[in-house]
This record gives structure tokens, C-alpha cells and sequence, in this order.
């Protein structure tokens, strides 16, 4: 019970509590008017606004869900393994050669690279200077949207729009979005950290794709010797985009400790490739990962 148990279904309801509670006070305010001296304006500014708000924090919550690991997306693709069409393979099947294969037949038309990354005189990384960095973390269009609701807030407190009630309701929301830029960029920072961290290894990777266009992950194996002998590691990228400028398989220095549960940044051709969540140690004695990886791989193409 509760909201970590479907944090979804709670969004919906503190939304839809929030609907509940915001609709009679628009529809008063639009019949009878928004004036304070008025009990039906108050009335109608107090409903809009508590509504309003519920609906506003509920939005913005969903919006970075996605950093959580549990989110909507990530059970739907525990959904989509569970109940795919193809049985998990076993593990003789699921080996690097194989998976090799499988990545190149996923892999399309490598795009240029982009330049590598800046690094200062003290070896540390101007992560607000990474665009793939900064896109990882959505900060550029948290930024937009923050920065285009404190200027109506403002332009509301000045009396262009709306008034000065409306204008701080605005610059209100603009601070949640402040806090969520702090947040965000927080994150971002400790990442770039991780980047240029003394704990780095050369490991092997292969780039597999969810069907259908879906998200991207590299598969971490050991560099030196078989590796087929230590079981896997799954990381997904924080966009897929920066799928398009991976070859299919290769070596990177891992920057990060390695362990089941940690953050882990691959260098790949001078470019550090970002990731928004926890590497995951596969088990391939286990139908679960054995079915992520089934999943990830596809089906082999029919010969005619």
C-alpha cells in the first residue's frame, strides 16, 4: 500500500483530486468572476488555486519520474519480456558471440561523433558544457519552461497579464522549477564526477536495441580473457540518440566502481557516454535475466 507500491495510480489520483477540487472554482470564477470582495470570488480563487496546484505538482512529479528505476516505462518492458511470444533462450544461447551477432544486425549507419569532451586543468569535467550531459538530465527544457513561467509571473505582477493574484501563482511554479534545475544539475555534476573518477577498467560492449525502436543498452563484459566466464552487465543509455553514434561492439574505459548496483560511465572514442541509472548484474542462471536478454536480442531473421 502506498504510493510506493504504484506510484503511478497515486499520480492519477492526487491529479484527479486536484481536477475535482480546481473545476468548481473555474466554473464560479467564470460565471460570478474572480473578484476578492466577493464570497464567490474567494470561493473561486481558493478552489483554482489548491486544484490547480495539486494538478501542477502532479504534472511535474510525472515529468521526472523517469529517474526513477521503477518507473512506468521499466515495468512496461518487464511486461513486454514476460510476455513476449519467444521463451527465454538458455544461457549456451545467450553467449558474447552470439549477442555479437545480434548487434550488428540491430546496429544502423554510424553517425559522426561529436567533439570530445571538455576537461579542465585540474582533470575534472565541464559537465555544464556537454550537451549530451545536460540533455541527459532534460535540464535544457526544464530551463526553457522555468525561464518562460517566471516571465509571466512577472508579467503578471507588473499587471500585463493577468494581475498580480496570477503573476504569483506563476513566479510560484517558476520555483519549483529552480529547484528541480538545482536538482537535476546536482545529479549531472556528480555523474561528470563519476566520469573522470580514478576507478576506471577496460571492458568489452556490445549495443543491443529494444524491438521496435525502443531504448538502447550496452552489455559489459570483462576484457581480459573469456568473457563468457563472468556473467554480463546491462546498462542503458540516457537517450537512445546516443545509440546512433556507437558501432555495434568494443572496448571502453569503465569509469565507476563495479559492483551490482552503481553508476557507471563508459568512455567510447573520447566521449563519455551518459546513463541515468544503476548498472544491473545480469544472472544468467535466472529466467528473469535470461528473458532480458532474449528480449534485447530478438529474433533471428528467417532464411529463405
Amino acid at each position: 500500500m502506498g504510493p510506493g507500491a504504484a506510484p503511478e495510480k497515486w499520480l492519477w489520483r492526487v491529479g484527479f483530486v486536484g481536477l475535482l477540487i480546481g473545476a468548481p472554482g473555474v466554473a464560479v470564477g467564470c460565471f460570478e468572476g474572480f473578484d476578492d470582495g466577493t464570497d464567490a470570488g474567494a470561493f473561486a480563487w481558493i478552489m483554482t488555486f489548491f486544484g490547480g496546484l495539486l494538478v501542477g505538482v502532479t504534472a511535474w512529479v510525472g515529468l521526472i519520474r523517469w529517474l526513477d528505476p521503477e518507473s512506468r516505462k521499466e515495468r512496461r518492458r518487464g511486461i513486454a519480456v514476460r510476455h513476449s511470444r519467444q521463451a527465454p533462450l538458455a544461457a549456451s544461447d545467450l553467449t558474447y558471440e552470439s549477442l555479437l551477432t545480434a548487434a550488428r544486425r540491430s546496429t544502423a549507419e554510424v553517425v559522426p561523433q561529436r567533439p570530445a569532451a571538455v576537461i579542465d586543468d585540474r582533470g575534472q569535467l565541464a559537465w555544464w558544457r556537454n550537451r549530451d550531459l545536460l540533455a541527459a538530465f532534460d535540464l535544457p527544457p526544464i530551463a526553457a519552461w522555468t525561464v518562460f513561467i517566471a516571465l509571466v509571473g512577472f508579467a503578471g505582477v507588473l499587471h500585463i497579464v493577468g494581475g498580480v493574484g496570477r503573476g504569483c501563482v506563476f513566479l510560484a511554479f517558476s520555483a519549483c522549477g529552480l529547484a528541480a534545475i538545482v536538482s537535476q544539475s546536482r545529479l549531472a555534476r556528480g555523474f561528470a564526477r563519476v566520469a573522470v573518477g580514478e576507478h576506471v577498467r577496460p571492458m568489452r560492449w556490445l549495443l543491443l536495441r529494444e524491438p521496435g525502436a525502443g531504448e538502447a543498452y550496452l552489455v559489459l563484459y570483462t576484457a581480459d580473457g573469456n568473457p563468457d566466464e563472468a556473467p554480463p552487465m546491462l546498462l542503458r543509455l540516457a537517450k537512445k540518440r546516443q545509440a546512433r553514434r556507437l558501432p555495434p561492439a568494443g572496448v571502453a574505459d569503465v569509469h565507476g566502481l563495479l559492483r551490482p548496483v552503481t553508476v557507471l560511465v563508459p568512455w567510447i572514442d573520447g566521449s563519455p557516454v551518459w546513463t541515468r541509472h544503476p548498472v544491473t548484474a545480469l544472472d544468467l542462471t535466472t529466467e528473469r535475466d535470461r528473458g532480458r536478454l532474449t528480449y534485447l536480442k530478438g529474433s533471428e531473421p528467417r532464411s529463405r
